[in-house]
């Protein structure tokens, strides 16, 4: 039940965006981070480093995301966060948007790290207008050093990023 709902979406959407006359490639872009990024000092702001592929609609310049054409745009960071292996910190993880050099108001994201041993996926989307020219970053901070974004890989199965994020254009 739940594929052909999911088909029907899927085709119902492909048929709205084509009869809307938006045949054209979507502008997107999606970063990952396979490093642990870890707080060095409490309570400081660290920009995420993320790399990827980018379409003509963004530059990457390790935590920048350069816009390079005005429009709205949707965006997810998905950050897996906890204790750097061989730390025995816990505390709050928290994740937010900068745009400009300037942190965005309400857009902080809090995570709690009860163990070091424990590990969450710690969110922040939104939509936001952008101009040509605008800078888009997400920042960490942690309550205690040695807590962060951290990847990890597992044996015989995928990496699993510090940092998964995505941006399009809507």
């Amino acid at each position: 039940m739940i594929r052909k709902l999911s088909r029907l979406f899927g085709a119902a959407l492909v048929c709205a965006v084509l009869s809307a006359g938006i045949a054209s490639a979507a502008e997107y872009s999606a970063l990952t981070s396979m490093d642990t990024q870890a707080a060095k000092a409490a309570d400081v702001a660290y920009p995420i480093t993320m790399s990827g592929e980018a379409s003509h609609a963004f530059k990457i310049d390790g935590s920048k995301i350069i816009i390079q054409q005005a429009g709205d745009y949707y965006f997810s960071a998905a950050g897996q966060v906890g204790a750097q292996p061989g730390s025995k910190a816990t505390g709050d993880v928290y994740l937010w948007v900068r745009l400009n050099g300037k942190d965005m108001d309400d857009s902080n994201s809090i995570q709690s790290i009860p163990q070091p041993e424990f590990t969450a996926v710690l969110v922040s989307q939104g939509g936001l207008t952008l101009k040509k020219g605008d800078v888009l970053e997400f920042i960490y901070a942690a309550t205690r050093p040695g807590l962060g974004l951290i990847a990890t890989r597992p044996k015989n199965m995928p990496g699993v990023p510090s940092m998964i994020f995505t941006i399009f254009q809507l």
